[in-house]
């Protein structure tokens, strides 16, 4: 009885075997991925207004700022960085823009982007 009990028991030990539930590391790609990306946009026309705008991105002591825009709306930042951002964008003529508190996550290969919008108003003359 007991041989029969134990050879059981190491049948249903190997069911639970199974190789579906091996861990299989991911697969990542090259890709650069940045955590932040800001359109800059005028907050009366909506028309672009990252051309001559500077995006500063902190975290703690970590620091980043940006003044080229790839398309004139477009900045980006954080680049494959997680973390706990305020986004500043600033412009000639119009006040500053602020976000506290945007939070970057990553996966294991890459962060997770976060896309905003800066509505950048006009200083009134």
């Amino acid at each position: 009885m007991r041989f029969r009990q134990l050879t059981l028991l190491a049948l249903t030990s190997l069911l639970g075997c199974d190789d579906s539930h091996s861990f299989t590391p991911p697969i990542c790609t090259a890709q650069f991925v940045y955590g932040i990306s800001v359109d800059v946009v005028d907050s009366g026309s909506g028309a672009p207004l990252a051309d001559s705008a500077t995006m500063t991105l902190r975290d703690g002591n970590y620091v980043e700022s940006a003044t080229l825009s790839p398309d004139g709306l477009t900045m980006n930042g954080a680049g494959e960085r997680a973390g706990n951002y305020t986004v500043v964008v600033a412009r000639p003529r119009y006040h500053n823009w602020v976000r506290t508190e945007v939070q970057v996550d990553a996966d294991e290969c890459h962060v997770i982007p976060i896309k905003l919008r800066a509505e950048l108003q006009e200083i009134s003359r």
